[in-house]
Parts: structure tokens; C-alpha cells; sequence
């Protein structure tokens, strides 16, 4: 009998060591950090003319050596791709930007940039023919597109402008150069050295854009004498225009 008693209060103390609390709560645990599945690129144009920051509504000094005022410098960005250092053409497709100099837009910022090493970076002024002439209303009104905030789009008929330089000379002549047509759109690749990676993610960079090079490079362009504004996408005024500006960009710069 005593042994029994006493093999019952064994059990029962060996049940109250197993009920016993614990030390306290299980220690927290931070979820582990998830980086970036991709990187993105600030590009910022500064606006030149010549060697000098560009200035609107006064005085500047044109190739041709006549005075006149840019009251207005707006143009398209399109069809970013990069060109990683095995050679391979990245596109970053769907990424445009509405550059309108005057006002201060002059950036826009790429994004689903693959990590990797890149070394060179081509887009274009102006838009392949099926976006140009695509239905407008298929994009959100805050994106580059939507006729609602891009005032170079003239319709469906015609598409966009692809660039709107307009302003006066010294004289008091306005010139209006509304440049379009999918032909006349200029493609432009420059060398760089971008590395991306998980660590490093968020790229900045900047490029020049000479307006004097509108009027220069084949050749000189006088408003008096080669005309104040542009009738059409294949009239003399926008072939000579559109020539010169295959060298509007240079200097593409990383900068952080």
C-alpha cells in the first residue's frame, strides 16, 4: 500500500515538472529583408545650347548667327534598351517619357532593369509607327501618352509630334517646328558602364541635349532663309531639321 501511494506521488510530480512555464515567449524573429528583383535608372537631360545652360524667352545666339528666343522645347523618349556585356540587347519596352524642357521635365526613370553590367544605352526621339498611330485612350492619364497630358498628340490620323520647337527671332518672327512622321523618328546609342545588383539598385545618370545642334551639323539652318515653320513630315523645312539633330545627344553620364 505505502508503495503505491508513493508511486502516485511520483506521477504526479513528474506531471507538475511537465507543466511547468516556460522561460517566457519565444524570442521574436524579423522576417529576412528581400531586395530588389530589379534596378531602375534616373536619366536626367540638361538642356544646352552650346557650352551654355539652355535659357527660355531670352536671347540666344543660333549656329546661323541670328537671334531668337525658344519659348518651347518638347519631345518624346521612347524604345530604352541597353546592351549588357555579353552583347545582348535588353529592351525595356513600354517606357516612354514627355520631355518638356521649358517647364523643368527633364527626367524620367526607367524601371525592370535585369541586374548586370551594362555598356551601352540606346532610345529613340519619337515612336514606331503602330504606337504612333495607336489607339491613345489605352493608357492611364498620368502616363506619357495620354492625350490628356501630351499636348504633341494631333490625333489618331496623324499620332504625335515628336518634337515642338517653337519661339521668335530678334525681329519679332515666331518659328513653329512641329517635327513628326514614324520616318522621322531619330534613334540614338551611346556608351556607358552601368553595374547593377541587389546592393546597388537604383541608378542615376545624365545626357546633354545641344539644342544648338537643331541648327547645325550637316548644315547650317537659317530660320530667314530656310523657313519659319515645318508644313509637313517630308517638307525641306523638317528633312534639313531632322538631319541635323542625329547629334543632339552626347556626353551620357552615370553619376551615382
Amino acid at each position: 500500500m505505502k508503495k503505491n501511494i508513493l508511486m502516485i506521488l511520483g506521477l504526479v510530480m513528474i506531471g507538475f515538472a511537465a507543466c511547468k512555464p516556460d522561460d517566457g515567449p519565444e524570442p521574436h524573429v524579423e522576417p529576412e529583408s528581400v531586395g530588389p528583383a530589379n534596378s531602375s535608372l534616373i536619366l536626367t537631360i540638361g538642356h544646352n545650347i552650346g557650352a551654355n545652360d539652355m535659357v527660355y524667352n531670352e536671347n540666344i545666339t543660333l549656329p546661323s548667327s541670328e537671334s531668337a528666343q525658344v519659348s518651347r522645347l518638347s519631345y518624346i523618349l521612347g524604345h530604352f534598351y541597353l546592351i549588357n556585356d555579353n552583347n545582348e540587347k535588353v529592351l525595356l519596352n513600354d517606357q516612354y517619357a514627355l520631355i518638356d524642357a521649358q517647364k523643368g521635365n527633364e527626367s524620367i526613370t526607367l524601371t525592370d532593369i535585369p541586374f548586370g553590367r551594362y555598356t551601352s544605352i540606346g532610345f529613340s526621339i519619337g515612336l514606331d509607327s503602330a504606337t504612333n498611330h495607336g489607339n491613345p485612350n489605352q493608357y492611364s492619364t498620368d502616363h506619357p501618352l495620354s492625350p490628356i497630358n501630351n499636348s504633341l498628340h494631333w490625333g489618331w490620323l496623324n499620332g504625335y509630334i515628336f518634337t515642338a520647337l517653337e519661339g521668335k527671332t530678334a525681329d519679332g518672327e515666331s518659328f513653329v517646328f512641329h517635327l513628326a512622321g514614324a520616318q522621322n523618328r531619330l534613334d540614338f546609342e551611346m556608351t556607358t558602364s552601368i553595374i547593377t545588383t541587389a546592393a546597388d539598385a537604383s541608378k542615376e545618370a545624365m545626357v546633354t541635349y545641344d539644342i544648338n545642334e537643331i541648327f547645325q551639323n550637316p548644315e547650317i539652318y537659317t530660320i530667314s532663309t530656310d523657313g519659319a515653320s515645318s508644313h509637313s513630315t517630308s517638307s525641306p523645312v523638317t528633312v534639313k531639321l531632322i538631319r541635323n539633330m542625329a547629334g543632339v545627344f552626347s556626353d551620357f553620364r552615370v553619376i551615382k
